[in-house]
């Protein structure tokens, strides 16, 4: 149902050129605004990869805007205002802070504006549809893949844990730590002694990946909930050597994170598809412009990548935007 409803929105669309059938429907005036949380990262830059190439084959104009950082939640409103105030087609947008951008999404959606929301909510239904992972499924997952290779090190599932949260506030964050949080209590051999949040800040997450290092020395795992984390506790456990004593299980795909696999320092990614949020958010709001309606919430998928599968034909799209491949869906 999932992949069925992420292709509705190119089945619609090209629907929409039914009333010209001599000729395909022009979509070169339309703009849709596409906002992210932070342009440097390369999580956000893949978002961006999928929005153009749903673009390129629309045929429409996009901007692809965002805050230097994901901590910089009032750039991210007043990026969201300027975007209403320019009337644009339509919006993509992933809210940094559910509460902040609850009053921008809403005033756009009053606008006459209709607004996807991709990859985190916003405290609103005031929108067309929200498309992103179910981050609670991916902290079960986390949990799960912790308690496994906990399990292969030590014999047992037990001993103290630690997990790193890269911005409070922030609804997708809140989910996958909920997640993980509700999944462990399968495990009551495992005891949380450490959480830190980073304010998605790398030296931070390097500093506090090092401090909890130090003052557990008998921590057998780690869960952290984006890239910036992630990245921060691979290169920490990295240094110290631990790679093969601590379990490491985090969120997303990057270049350090996918080394870090590789050379068994994090033992699973919990991968999104921030390709398709791209993609398919441009679709959506295309078709919501021409009064499509679409479910509230659209589930663009979550895989566990390992270093047993890191390198099949499977994951090479989920790691490499560059290696995506649309093909047609036939059913399940």
């Amino acid at each position: 149902m999932k992949k069925l409803l992420l292709l509705a929105a190119a089945t619609v669309g090209l629907g929409l050129t039914a009333q010209a059938p001599a000729r395909a429907a022009d979509f070169s005036k339309a703009r849709i605004d596409v906002i992210v949380k932070a342009t440097t990262s390369q999580y956000w830059a893949t978002v961006f990869d999928g929005a153009r190439a749903a673009a390129k084959v629309l045929g429409l104009q996009i901007s692809t805007l965002g805050a230097t950082s994901e901590a910089d939640v009032a750039g991210e409103v007043t990026i969201m205002e300027n975007a209403i105030a320019s009337k644009p087609t339509a919006i993509v947008i992933a809210a940094t802070n559910a509460a902040a951008l609850a009053k921008p999404i809403a005033h756009a959606t009053a606008a006459g504006i209709p607004v996807i929301v991709v990859d985190s909510d916003a405290n609103t239904s005031k929108y067309v549809t929200f498309l992103a992972t179910n981050n609670h499924t991916g902290g079960v997952k986390a949990a799960d893949e912790l308690a496994r290779c906990i399990k292969a090190r030590t014999g047992k599932v037990a001993g103290q844990m630690a997990y790193l949260t890269a911005l409070a506030g922030a609804q997708s964050l809140n989910d996958r730590d909920k997640g993980f949080l509700d999944e462990l209590k399968k495990y009551p051999g495992l005891k949380i002694v450490a959480h830190r949040t980073g304010n998605n800040d790398p030296a931070r997450a390097l500093t506090d990946s090092e401090d909890i290092l130090t003052r557990n020395p008998h921590l057998v795992g780690i869960f952290a909930d984006n890239e910036i984390e992630g990245d921060g506790a691979g290169t920490a456990l990295s240094e110290k050597n631990l790679g093969s004593k601590v379990c490491l299980v985090s969120f997303d795909t990057s270049s350090e994170e996918i080394n870090f696999v590789k050379k068994g320092v994090i033992d699973a990614l919990i991968v999104q598809n921030p390709f398709m949020m791209g993609y398919a958010g441009v679709w959506y709001a295309l078709a919501a412009a021409h009064g499509v309606v679409f479910p509230h919430y659209v589930d663009s998928g979550v895989s566990v990548v390992t270093k047993a599968n890191i390198d099949s034909p499977a994951m090479a799209g989920l790691l490499n935007p560059k290696k995506y491949t649309l093909t047609p869906f036939l059913g399940e």
